[in-house]
């Protein structure tokens, strides 16, 4: 009873402090509704981790991948060659879009990078491998904002556009089991992102951390993944956990994790089967 009787000697007091009160109801309401749609700068790929453990091999992944804001499809392949040397390549594309009939908010990115390395069994069951790699990939933001119309009523307003270009050099050592139709390994990942192109077009409430990108363009980023794989042995499902954290410049618009689904796929080339020579039958003397 005494918040009521409090809060209607409030509204009844003197104007002034009906005054204060509209003013500090008027500038939460246009505070926390005006604000933009979130877009992210970065999204650690799939790691590709075949775990090879003999030449000629070539093994497969189609995936979908989730972070925070980005939704993608996920495409890798690699191979064993002999003397333990393995090539791998990876590609990424997707997004996210907010998009409705009155506006436009979305972002897309691809990405491909490729890998050469080196892969050693051990135990029977164990597999050890590094690689080191160079990707490329691009982004392109399309962004909005809610602007504050009166009487507590807001509008999506066209913020401009922004498009990115960047490349990434990254080494990658990964230790893994294989038990029957189970898999498991983690790999750690020590990437130097550098964006190389940030152009910004007409946009307002999204210049500073635009501008944080092209003034901090390049960043270390340290990168752990876990990956699970069962099934049979020439396909299995796959489920990948990676994080990533920027060292250098933590306060970019990165995406720190990212989990991902897919089917993967192992096939090996048969060798050919050495058949003993033919030994001339001995001579009876």
């Amino acid at each position: 009873m005494s918040f009521f009787f409090n809060l209607s000697n409030y509204f009844s007091g003197t104007g002034k402090m009906k005054t204060n009160f509209l003013l500090l109801v008027l500038a939460v309401s246009v505070i926390f509704p005006g604000c933009s749609i979130p877009h992210f700068y970065y999204s650690p790929n799939i790691q590709n981790v075949p775990l090879f453990k003999e030449k000629n091999e070539f093994s497969g992944l189609i995936a979908g991948s989730l972070g925070a804001v980005n939704t993608c499809l996920e495409l890798q392949a690699g191979y064993s060659f002999p003397e333990h040397i393995a090539l791998t390549a990876n590609y990424m594309t997707g997004g996210n879009d907010n998009s409705t009939d009155y506006y436009k908010d979305f972002s897309k990115t691809s990405y491909f990078e490729g890998a050469m390395g080196y892969y050693k069994s051990f135990n029977d069951i164990g597999v050890f491998e590094i690689f080191g790699g160079y990707g490329q990939g691009s982004q392109h933001h399309t962004f909005t904002y809610s602007e504050y119309d009166g009487w507590f009523s807001w509008t999506r307003v066209p913020d401009g556009t922004a498009d990115i270009s960047f490349s990434k050099l990254f080494i990658q050592p990964d230790i893994g089991i294989k038990i029957n139709g189970l898999e498991g390994a983690f790999s750690f990942r020590i990437s130097n992102l550098n964006l190389s192109q940030v152009s910004i077009y007409n946009s307002v409430y999204h210049l500073q951390e635009l501008n944080d990108l092209k003034q901090n363009h390049t960043s270390w980023l340290f990168e752990p993944a876990f990956t699970f794989r069962g099934g049979l042995k020439s396909v299995k499902g796959q489920i990948q956990l990676v994080f990533s954290r920027n060292i250098t410049n933590p306060d970019l618009l990165f995406e720190i994790c990212r989990i991902n689904v897919g089917l993967y796929f192992n096939l090996q080339k048969k060798q050919p089967i050495k058949l003993a020579p033919d030994v001339p039958p001995i001579s009876q003397p």
